[in-house]
């Protein structure tokens, strides 16, 4: 998978810079703006789809074991934390050739990289679930992501027009944020104080996939 990964940065990344669809007069801080976004996207999206099968996938191992199903979920956190931390090595590596982050800045972005697996954790706990209930929505989820993803100031600066859909996106703050922590001298393009609407929601489902459909699980896998 981090070959997979790196395969689609770089696919995005050569298509993108060689037809310059960025802005006039960026040209070294889209760099950065482009590698990073992909960098925060893709584990990201990895961890989505695989975290929502997770339980349907291991139901005879759930049913024969006596761990519950919580702890299934962690498989696909902590293989989000090995993959995108081999992610980030080559592609901080790129961005500190070029002077465009520093040192201090891999370690801060891959922290935040981790802060964001538990932030999407909240909502697979929930989507885990509705999983077996509703048989298989991997489908679903994997266009679902496709869709956010172009939802997701990643490969395009927001503009004005777009700043009021992207917002609607849970995942355009938190992004906004990783660039910030990760280049240096990022100006930021949103206002940050909306992130806490997406953090409630977040943790409301979460707490109904823990309460509600936890013995509703137990008794269809």
């Amino acid at each position: 998978m981090v070959l997979q990964n790196l395969a689609l940065i770089s696919v995005y990344a050569v298509v993108f810079l060689v037809f310059s669809w960025k802005r006039e007069g960026t040209e070294s801080d889209y760099i950065a703006y482009l590698l990073t976004g992909l960098l925060f996207w893709i584990p990201l999206q990895e961890l989505l789809v695989r975290g929502t099968g997770i339980l349907s996938d291991n139901r005879s191992l759930i049913k024969r074991s006596n761990i519950g199903p919580d702890l299934f979920l962690w498989i696909p956190f902590v293989q989000y934390l090995i993959h995108s931390f081999l992610t980030a090595i080559p592609v901080f590596f790129v961005l500190l050739q070029k002077g465009m982050v520093s040192v201090v800045s891999f370690g801060i972005g891959y922290l935040y990289l981790v802060g964001m697996g538990l932030y999407l954790m909240l909502l697979l706990h929930y989507l885990s679930r509705i999983n077996v209930l509703l048989k298989d929505i991997s489908p679903l989820v994997r266009l679902l992501s496709s869709l956010l993803f172009w939802a997701v100031p990643i490969l395009y600066y927001p503009s004005e027009n777009w700043k009021s859909w992207n917002l609607l996106n849970p995942f355009t703050i938190p992004l906004d944020i990783f660039r910030y922590v990760t280049i240096p001298n990022y100006e930021a393009h949103f206002a940050w104080s909306g992130i806490w609407m997406f953090f409630l929601a977040f943790g409301l489902v979460f707490f109904l996939a823990r309460t509600k459909l936890q013995k509703i699980i137990l008794d269809h896998l």
